[in-house]
């Protein structure tokens, strides 16, 4: 069968046609990339995207054969995922489907993959972890920052075990990887096995209420959305789930070398019509290998993303491009799963995104009826090129009433 998979494959990004080249024709499931995508390759698997108008029926023309679920729903139309029976029925689909009535895009459901393991290509700062509101330079800060403030997190799990976080009033814990809710109890929680380090170290960055060591909007709601794998088709569902509970941010703090055109479309949608049409703030981070966010298909370098780089004592991530709103100090002494104390150093760019979704949900609780445009342009004029939280801050509150307390 590795013969017989196509030598490359045409598919949009940005609403353009790009072209990717077969790079490991495995038996069961083809592997296509990019020269711009470097060791990421894009896996065919056994999943679909389709974009089609509302009224079109899977069933009827497909004689139910293969199970669909909605994943994101636009303005006036649906990118729906079918899975089939592997890569070659994919394939084989895909090509029926596109000369289908009702139906206007398909394209595989890539799940993006690392080609190769690549060494390390520059040394990163290492500096000793701070508390996040020390290492940003804040010593002002609204007393209840991020109050009303709905953040969506989007992250590989989250345990809850931190007693710091505490209240926090989570809207939705749910398993996007397996399509169900997860529970809010971090006993509960701790059975599944889940690798949490991450995702807590994201929640202390933004919620701790531990005394000096007090996160940046911790008054905040919260939507924990899990999602582990890189299925275009996960993040749609996350990115609707984020929508569906109102979510005022959106944080990224990962990185996705490829953007398809249904992501596109979900970005687009939810800057337009998020917040009541003020437009979903989207934060991710920009990655921690060199490269140049504008000549790259990443989610960082969309124009509907904030994409955020790291800095430590004058020293920026390898990371390029105008692309890019801020950089941010790290690291940050957060919360760890395995010692149950603040002993975790977080950093890298995925601090720093944790870190700017904090900032954001503490200027939203200020001043809400800020637009995701007018909330980008303050990021970028804050940001010479390291971020000013605090003079951000005092640009939409110049009398703060209540000093840091850490």
């Amino acid at each position: 069968m590795a013969g017989h998979w196509p030598a490359s494959l045409s598919v949009l990004y940005q609403g353009k046609p790009v072209v990717l080249r077969l790079v490991e024709a495995a038996p069961a499931q083809p592997i296509y990339s990019h020269t711009l995508l470097g060791n990421q390759g894009l896996r065919v698997g056994n999943r679909l995207l389709v974009r089609h108008q509302k009224q079109f029926n899977f069933n009827d023309r497909l004689d139910g054969q293969y199970e669909t679920a909605i994943v994101f729903e636009l303005e006036d139309r649906y990118w729906s995922m079918i899975v089939t029976a592997g890569a070659e029925d994919s394939l084989d689909l895909l090509k029926q489907l596109q000369s289908t009535s009702g139906i206007e895009l398909v394209e595989p459901d890539f799940l993006q993959v690392r080609l190769f393991r690549q060494p390390q290509d520059t040394v990163l700062p290492q500096t000793a972890g701070r508390p996040v509101r020390e290492q940003l330079g804040v010593n002002q800060w609204p007393e209840k920052a991020g109050q009303a403030v709905n953040i969506a997190v989007i992250d590989a799990a989250f345990s809850l075990a931190d007693a710091a976080l505490q209240p926090i009033n989570v809207k939705l814990h749910y398993d996007v990887d397996n399509r169900h809710p997860l529970p809010f109890d971090a006993s509960s929680i701790a059975e599944s096995g889940f690798d949490t380090m991450h995702g807590d170290a994201n929640l202390a960055t933004i919620w701790s209420k531990k005394a000096g060591y007090t996160g940046l909007a911790p008054d905040a709601n919260a939507i924990l959305l899990r999602r582990d794998r890189n299925w275009t088709s996960d993040i749609l569902t996350a990115l609707q789930l984020a929508f569906l509970s109102h979510a005022d941010i959106v944080q990224a703090a990962w990185t996705l070398p490829f953007t398809q055109q249904a992501l596109s479309d979900a970005l687009t949608f939810l800057n337009e019509n998020g917040r009541n049409g003020k437009g979903t703030v989207i934060v991710a981070a920009v990655g921690n290998r060199k490269h140049d966010l504008d000549h790259s298909f990443s989610l960082a370098a969309q124009p509907q993303v904030l994409a955020v780089n790291a800095e430590s004592q004058g020293r920026s991530w390898p990371v390029s491009g105008r692309t890019i709103a801020s950089q941010v100090p790290v690291p940050y002494q957060v919360y760890s799963n395995v010692t149950g104390e603040y002993s975790l150093t977080y950093s890298n760019t995925s601090a720093a995104t944790a870190a700017t979704t904090g900032v954001l949900a503490a200027v939203l609780s200020v001043d809400p009826l800020l637009s995701a445009q007018q909330v980008s342009q303050l990021v970028r004029q804050y940001s010479r090129p390291v971020l000013q939280a605090q003079s951000l801050m005092q640009r939409v509150q110049p009398h703060l009433r209540t000093p840091e307390s850490n």
